[in-house]
């Protein structure tokens, strides 16, 4: 019984393996492209559609999909409704990997588990790597089942076994929950569906019990991201409440066939698979890709009043707003001076972002927290950088071109900004309830908020007035510095050698803000048409 049970694990951890190294190596072949080729298909639904399903097929991973598909929406590059479709694409061409499993390549994978396990010792290229992982994690799924599959064939000859199945097949119901089971410890249906066919390979499942694991399956990997969707916000839970949806409802559609095919004695989903194949184990591939198109073919019907709950009931959070482009979803890719505007006005909103990162260090403060807003900032910063790429890729005029040079430099000198910034308010909130330093963290901050807000002053009129009032408040001799400096002077009270380093520390990032915002404000800069 030791050597059974010992088989049997080994079956299922070398299967699980496999489910992950094919997971992992396709996902990072595949997601940069995925990234990229998602924001340029979704201007249909046929479209984003049938891109699904064509990346379900490559990428095997409907988490790693949610989570790029999810930046992309923070992003303004899809939306909501669009990220869905792809997603209802996906869970189809995901279904692909059963179909290929249940082809009899026993003598090929043993080559290609062999090749690939020497190829990795000896591959030192990350690309070449991540083939090689694709080909062993596909071959240790295999091997995974045939082990399983030799494990729990001599546990039909025990009595207690046997009368165990015999029992379990007149209470559908334990096949279902014995999938819910394994689904929430396995999150992943696929994997489950892999489990199930490896049984009925070995006859230890008969189909009805097969179809209802698989069934099962499905809801108990939905109630784990269920959990998990509890730690998401906006958008981001969205996604998530979709895709359990789209489980659940396919789950409860093909139970409930189930249940009126057997009681009811009206041919449905078991009839037609035994009509189109007598194989067991390609009957469980099909009945997985049915599962599938049927959720997806409700979801694309219902896709617009679905977006609109979703959207009432996980309204985008406050750092999705801030992180979302307002202007850029304008851009029309053939007009670089059009795009250039809508760049700096998507810089001035970022801008505005950098100014707003001192409301997370007042006390009692309201919203989003410095990190949250950090990152929003860093998320605009990479769709501007986007845009200004694509506009690089045009052809345009030369003075054009150095107006496009005068943008990429900006953009880099705020993304300095917002990381000096932050780095500021994280440390005046660390000195501010230091007695001694006390006065300090509030000069400086004080000081950097009126300096920050007299530059995006400056840098939203573009009049000479404005930028001399900043360089005359901004240079050593002003009574802001002034009173910083003197502070740092006076410090003799400082009896720690750690008060005397944050008080320096302070007035470094100090000074250093106030110098990035110098060189912001010293470009020339293009006139805005």
């Amino acid at each position: 019984m030791v050597e059974i049970i010992g088989k049997i694990l080994l079956g299922l951890g070398l299967m699980f393996t496999g489910v992950q190294l094919l997971s992992s190596g396709l996902k990072q072949l595949s997601s940069r492209r995925f990234r990229k080729v998602a924001t340029r298909v979704v201007s249909s639904r046929a479209k984003a559609l049938l891109f699904g399903v064509g990346s379900g097929v490559i990428m095997q991973s409907t988490s790693a999909a949610l989570m790029i598909l999810a930046s992309l929406i923070t992003a303004g590059l899809i939306n909501v409704s669009q990220a869905i479709a792809i997603l209802t694409g996906f869970s189809v061409g995901n279904t692909i990997l059963l179909f290929f499993v249940t082809m009899h390549l026993e003598a090929a994978v043993t080559f290609i588990v062999g090749v690939c396990g020497i190829a990795l010792y000896f591959s030192k290229s990350d690309k070449y790597r991540n083939a090689f992982l694709i080909g062993m994690g596909l071959g240790l799924i295999f091997f995974g089942i045939e082990i399983m599959t030799a494990g729990v064939k001599p546990l039909r000859q025990e009595a207690w076994f046997t009368g165990a199945m015999t029992f379990s097949i007149s209470y559908p119901f334990l096949s279902i929950l014995a999938g819910m089971a394994l689904g929430f410890i396995a999150q992943s249906s696929t994997a489950v569906a892999l489990v199930a066919i490896g049984l009925a390979k070995a006859n230890i499942l008969t189909g009805p019990q097969t179809f209802l694991f698989m069934y099962g399956a499905a809801i108990g990997s939905t109630l784990f991201k269920a959990m998990l969707g509890q730690g998401f916000r906006g958008t981001s839970q969205q996604l998530v409440r979709f895709v359990n949806m789209f489980n659940v409802f396919g789950a409860t559609v093909f139970i409930l066939l189930y249940y009126i095919e057997v009681y009811f004695h009206v041919p449905l989903v078991m009839a037609l698979l035994q009509y189109i194949t007598p194989s067991l184990e390609h009957q469980a591939s099909i009945v997985f890709l049915l599962f599938n198109l049927t959720s997806a073919s409700f979801f694309t019907a219902i896709n617009k009043p679905l977006t609109g709950w979703l959207a009432r009931r996980s309204p985008p959070s406050e750092e999705e707003d801030l992180a979302q482009p307002k202007y850029l979803l304008d851009f029309q890719p053939e007009d670089p001076e059009s795009g250039l505007e809508l760049i700096h006005l998507e810089q001035t909103r970022e801008f505005e972002q950098i100014a707003a990162l001192f409301a997370s260090a007042r006390e009692n403060q309201e919203g989003a927290d410095l990190a949250s807003r950090y990152e929003a900032i860093n998320t605009l910063s990479r769709a501007i950088a986007d845009a200004s790429e694509m506009v690089a890729a045009m052809p345009m005029h030369h003075l054009t071109a150095k107006d496009h040079a005068y943008y990429q430099t900006r953009q880099a000198l705020l993304g300095q900004i917002a990381e000096s910034v932050t780095e500021g308010v994280k440390t005046i909130v660390n000195t501010r309830n230091n007695k001694v330093l006390e006065r300090l963290s509030i000069s400086c901050m004080e000081s950097i908020d009126l300096l920050i807000q007299l530059a995006l002053e400056a840098q939203k009129s573009n009049m000479a007035e404005d930028i001399a009032l900043f360089k005359k408040l901004s240079s050593g001799n002003s009574p802001s510095m002034e009173r910083v400096r003197n502070e740092y002077i006076n410090s003799d009270v400082l009896v720690t050698a750690k008060d005397k380093g944050s008080m320096l520390d302070l007035t470094i990032i100090t000074e250093k803000i106030i110098w990035l915002l110098n060189r912001l404000i010293s470009l020339v800069p293009p006139e805005i048409k």
